[in-house]
């Protein structure tokens, strides 16, 4: 899987390589919020846009880290409570458990 992505990783920055020299000499106009910025390379406008989306994804992607690591704590609790009763349950003595349900074979004859 390392592979794979290694790959698209390099086929992304190629791509990326031939876009930035196929237009050096491109000069676009870029509104952000209020303000007009002229004549800017384009090379600019998609180099921060492309670093933008690198930090909004890796911030939601830590945001779904943190809540994965929070379930996996809860979920490691419950299998321990479930493990620890099934010991005690284990643990018990037969005439205890005689005591509390009836078994087959041996109903009371009065």
């Amino acid at each position: 899987m390392w592979l794979l992505r290694a790959i698209i990783g390099v086929l992304i920055f190629v791509i990326l390589l031939g876009f930035f020299v196929y237009n050096a000499e491109q000069r676009v106009s870029v509104h952000i919020m209020t303000t007009l910025y002229h004549d800017v390379p384009l090379i600019v406008v998609v180099f921060w846009s492309f670093v933008f989306g690198l930090l909004t994804s890796f911030l939601l992607s830590i945001t779904v880290y943190f809540k994965q690591a929070s379930d996996i704590r809860r979920l490691k609790r419950s299998a321990e409570n479930l493990n620890s009763e099934i010991t005690a349950l284990r643990n018990r003595p037969i005439e205890e458990a005689e005591d509390k349900f009836i078994l087959p074979g041996k109903e009371d004859k009065q």
